[in-house]
């Protein structure tokens, strides 16, 4: 989560051995601005041994001459030993074993990696890990070979089906011998895995001031089939198919339930009806990450705001400064505010004027000008064209369709089939090297086929930079519904 830095676990004997958390390079590379942990400890540190950029864990390195000669002669002498939680997909081949093999960034150099069952999930394993040589991913590697890639692996594992943030990897203890053990707790990205409760995953959200609005319990990954639970501020919405048990739910002043069918491609889906607490106003004040954002509850089936989308709104509120953005199929912005935020200049188009009327209000609960950002209420099929007569270029053309339909002119849309044709539609926006973001939610579409799906309208030499994992709050055991692909297209 946003805000995590290094923790020190001890400083003895010439060693100190910190805690290091996701997203933090060991030192720095020279090639991208990621947070350092020798940066941010300061000079003078001797660097013995690292971890991934998305490892979390036990990270020890040398103070004085003293402490780096005993580090190193433990490292080379495989005094050392290290200890690893890793969640993998699928299962190994046996309970416990020993993986070898070559590593591809180690060619030709021995490498020995031990493992152990500790748990059994839903499509995933939790093993204990012990490497007992230290080439670069080598358990990574080694898991991958055996059929069972650490989940949120995009290099080994599979780069469009990711089930996790990040690598889940954990180095939880580094023994050095002489009474010299150094040992950090696994971080909440494997708390489920462990079997705590769902808060214990969402702990980072929960202690978050600056977010009020996430999912409190995500279905079978969260042991509570048939059943998700929303927190928008003070309130909360209840989603339950078919009579699911309902989990204990947290103190709120209004609780909603909808009430899932099964089936809703003929319509007939109730709408949310309070049944507990104080009806909640028109529209609900929340916040992610500081952006601030409106949901309504019980009038209608949407709440305007798509908590799946998180880290991307995250994302854009960060880095999106200087950028022209088209947020297409906008819906009530949440997009378009976060892009603002961060300097960016919007143009948010779809066809509800009772929606697109949202985007200037939470601009303005921002402390934005909502001047610069233009609003278009209309079939966006028929205003890409429109812009790109008018001569309009943007930098970021998020294409976020409803998986199926009907537009003004009565044609069926339909993602599965036609998402070519609106991406062909928005090419002409792009600036050269621009970026488009293609999104889907159609269930029926893997992201294997909705990758060539948009490719297939891409020009030559467009790179697929990310396939988003879903968020923390959204833990899965299959495919992720959601497909959030971020393309880089050429001039």
């Amino acid at each position: 989560m946003p805000g995590e830095v290094p923790t020190l676990l001890a400083r003895r004997d010439g060693l100190l051995a910190v805690h290091k958390p996701a997203g933090w390079l060991t030192h720095a590379d020279g090639a991208t601005d990621r947070p350092d942990v020798v940066a941010f400890l300061g000079a003078g540190l001797g660097v013995h041994m690292r971890l991934d950029v998305d490892t979390t864990g036990v990270l020890v390195f040398s103070t004085d001459p003293a402490g780096a000669q005993r580090l190193q002669a433990a490292l080379e002498g495989r005094a050392a030993r290290k200890r690893y939680l890793a969640v993998v997909e699928g299962a190994p081949p046996a309970d416990e074993g020993v993986l070898e093999g070559p590593v591809p960034r180690a060619p030709g150099r021995p490498a020995t990696t031990r493992y152990r069952v500790r748990r059994r999930g839903d499509g995933w394993t939790l093993l204990d890990v012990r490497p007992e040589t230290g080439r670069t991913h080598q358990i990574r590697a080694h898991l991958a070979a055996a059929g069972c890639p650490l989940r949120g692996d995009g290099v080994y594992g599979d780069p469009l089906d990711l089930r996790a943030p990040r690598v889940l990897l954990h180095c939880a203890r580094v023994d050095l011998g002489d009474d010299l053990r150094f040992e950090a707790p696994p971080p909440a990205d494997f708390a489920r895995y462990l079997g705590h409760p769902p808060a214990a995953t969402r702990a980072a959200l929960l202690a978050d001031a600056g977010t009020t609005c996430y999912r409190l319990v995500h279905g079978a990954a969260d042991g509570w089939p048939g059943v998700d639970v929303d927190r928008y501020g003070d309130w909360l919405l209840v989603h339950q198919a078919d009579g699911a048990p309902l989990p204990p739910l947290p103190p709120a002043r209004g609780v909603y339930l909808l009430e899932t069918l099964q089936d809703r491609s003929h319509g007939g889906q109730p709408l949310p009806r309070l049944v507990q607490g104080e009806a909640a106003p028109d529209w609900i004040p929340v916040a992610e990450h500081g952006t601030r954002l409106r949901a309504t509850l019980g009038d209608q089936l949407s709440t305007g705001l798509f908590l799946d989308q998180r880290p991307q709104r995250a994302w854009l509120a960060q880095h999106a400064g200087g950028l022209r953005v088209l947020n297409t199929f906008a819906h009530a912005g949440g997009f378009s505010v976060a892009a603002a935020r961060a300097g960016a200049q919007t143009v948010s188009l779809d066809l509800s004027p009772a929606w697109l009327a949202r985007v200037p209000l939470q601009l303005a609960d921002n402390g934005l000008d909502p001047a610069p950002h233009d609003c278009i209420h209309g079939d966006v099929f028929a205003w890409l064209p429109r812009l790109a007569r008018r001569g309009e270029r943007f930098d970021l053309i998020i294409l976020d369709p409803p998986s199926t339909s009907t537009g003004p002119r009565k044609k069926r849309w339909s993602a599965a089939r036609d998402y070519p044709e609106l991406v062909a539609l928005a090419l002409p926006l792009l600036r050269p090297g621009g970026c488009l973001w293609t999104v889907t939610n159609h269930r029926a579409t893997p992201a294997h086929r909705f990758a060539r799906k948009v490719a297939e309208a891409l020009p030559e030499g467009s790179t697929l930079e990310r396939a988003c994992p879903p968020p923390v709050d959204y833990p899965v055991d299959g495919p992720f519904p959601v497909k959030t692909l971020w393309w880089r297209v050429p001039g």
